[in-house]
């Protein structure tokens, strides 16, 4: 009766002991899902997998009995491992039995052709002979952390790139311990050092501002005291000088961190190096007041209408209304050029086609101007060029329009002309006031004017075509004597 008694208590002892058995194989099993791991044993002498859990076989995609039936010899295992690896993990097995452990990162491909980034540690049990007889080996799915080490690893190559770029860097700054927490590449690169250099020189913000230009250092130290008082957000441009003694222009915006009571106790920003772009900046400058000295120069003579123009518009505008005036206009007298003169006698026939009416156009060149001009000099006859322009405006129409189209040849457009004699009008009393007596520079000279003119549309019905004809007109004139006007001959 005792005998049977101390069976069943063994008996029921074993099952315990098997049910906790299960039970830690349970725990173990968990808990290498939870993080991804199997182990497995590897037998020398028969030089296969012995054994392996099922957390093993998982990151394979496989049973244990599938990896125990696939893994049965070196080249077997060798072919489920990616063919780039297969050398490393080679060395590092051949290790293994060398020195009794080893750790190893590589890849699987599983046989669904899913690659898998794996962590094997392992150690090496030898006999008494000191010859291994297996190994035993922790396996690890690391995929999901290298896929993430990788974007992480790619992220921070991009910011470097963006970094080296843009010429920018960050920070983050301890306002209480006045040391900086984190420094970029970017930053140190600003600086002309690398982040290791930078950190063991500055160990407080006396230390960081060292390198500040003495004309920004208080302004700087304003802006990152009020900072650390109040926290605000701030922006600032300063220059400093490198290691390497080059002087940079900086612009910095920092933020304020607190802490979990409200505390201010970090600073996180930004540093940009803009001296390329306050370079160039700086140079735009010049170069515009470079052309608006030249501009100013070339049109000394157009301060009137300069002075007109400057009440309403703009310093930009006024430039470019210069510019356009001199493309259309003589420098000399302000009168149009020959390109608006044409411009204007197009307009003026086509309104005279519209309503039916004739235009004129009169050539006339002065006669006497030549002798002036080589006998007193060019600028003497610029003056009386000017003057005579003045009284030829003088003697024509507000409707009409006088040009000079080179040396001493004007062109005056007449518009909507009732009547011939109205052409004759004019063009009389423009001879008659042009050879009235001028006083140049206390010299008194006198010139005349031959006029030749063209009627439309019986000399023609294009501004080419009018102005050749009292050209010719002009010429005819002068032939017979100068200091009288005449009418083309019909086209």
């Amino acid at each position: 009766m005792a005998a049977n008694l101390n069976s069943s208590e063994d008996t029921t002892e074993l099952n315990m002991e098997l049910e906790a058995l299960r039970h830690r194989e349970e725990l173990l099993d968990v808990a290498e899902q939870l993080a991804n791991i199997g182990h497995c044993e590897w037998d020398y002498d028969d030089d296969r997998i012995k054994s392996c859990s099922a957390g093993y076989a998982r990151i394979f995609n496989l049973s244990v009995a599938e990896v125990i039936g696939s893994q049965t010899s070196w080249e077997k295992v060798l072919q489920q491992i990616h063919p780039e690896d297969r050398e490393l993990y080679t060395r590092s097995y051949r290790s293994q039995r060398e020195v009794g452990s080893h750790e190893v990162e590589y890849r699987i491909v599983r046989a669904d052709g899913a690659v898998r980034h794996v962590y094997e540690t392992g150690t090496v049990e030898f006999d008494r002979a000191g010859d291994a007889v297996a190994a035993f080996g922790l396996l690890q799915d690391i995929t999901d952390r290298k896929v993430y080490q990788q974007a992480l690893e790619k992220r921070e190559a991009m910011a470097r790139q963006v970094e080296a770029i843009t010429d920018i860097g960050h920070f983050i700054f301890d306002l209480q311990a006045e040391s900086y927490i984190y420094l970029s590449q970017g930053f140190a690169n600003i600086h002309g050092v690398t982040v290791e250099e930078y950190s063991s020189m500055v160990k407080s913000r006396g230390d960081d501002m060292e390198d500040v230009h003495p004309d920004d250092y208080a302004m700087l130290s304003d802006v990152y005291e009020r900072h650390r008082r109040t926290g605000e957000e701030f922006n600032a441009e300063y220059r400093i000088y490198r290691t390497d003694g080059e002087l940079r222009w900086i612009r910095e915006h920092g933020m304020a961190l607190r802490s979990a009571n409200g505390e201010i106790s970090q600073s996180i920003g930004v540093i940009q190096d803009i001296t390329r772009q306050y370079n160039t900046e700086q140079n735009l400058r010049e170069a515009r007041d470079t052309l608006e000295s030249m501009v100013k120069s070339r049109t000394r003579k157009l301060a009137d209408t300069v002075r007109q123009l400057e009440a309403e518009i703009s310093e930009r505008k006024k430039i470019a209304a210069e510019l356009d005036f001199l493309a259309n206009h003589d420098a000399l007298t302000g009168l149009p050029s020959l390109r608006l003169c044409k411009d204007r006698l197009d307009h003026s026939l086509a309104e005279a086609r519209r309503h039916g009416q004739m235009s004129a156009v009169m050539f006339l060149d002065l006669d006497g101007f030549k002798a002036i001009n080589d006998l007193h000099g060019h600028e003497f006859g610029d003056q009386v060029l000017k003057a005579t322009a003045d009284r030829i405006k003088g003697e024509i129409r507000e409707t009409d329009t006088v040009a000079r189209i080179g040396g001493d040849e004007f062109v005056v457009i007449l518009s909507s002309v009732p009547e011939i004699t109205i052409a004759e009008r004019i063009a009389s009393s423009l001879i008659q006031k042009i050879s009235e007596p001028l006083s140049v520079e206390l010299v008194d000279v006198k010139v005349g004017a031959s006029i030749g003119i063209a009627l439309y549309p019986k000399n023609g019905d294009t501004a080419e075509d009018l102005i050749r004809s009292a050209d010719k007109a002009m010429y005819l004139i002068k032939r017979q004597g100068k200091g009288n006007f005449g009418f083309a001959l019909p086209a």
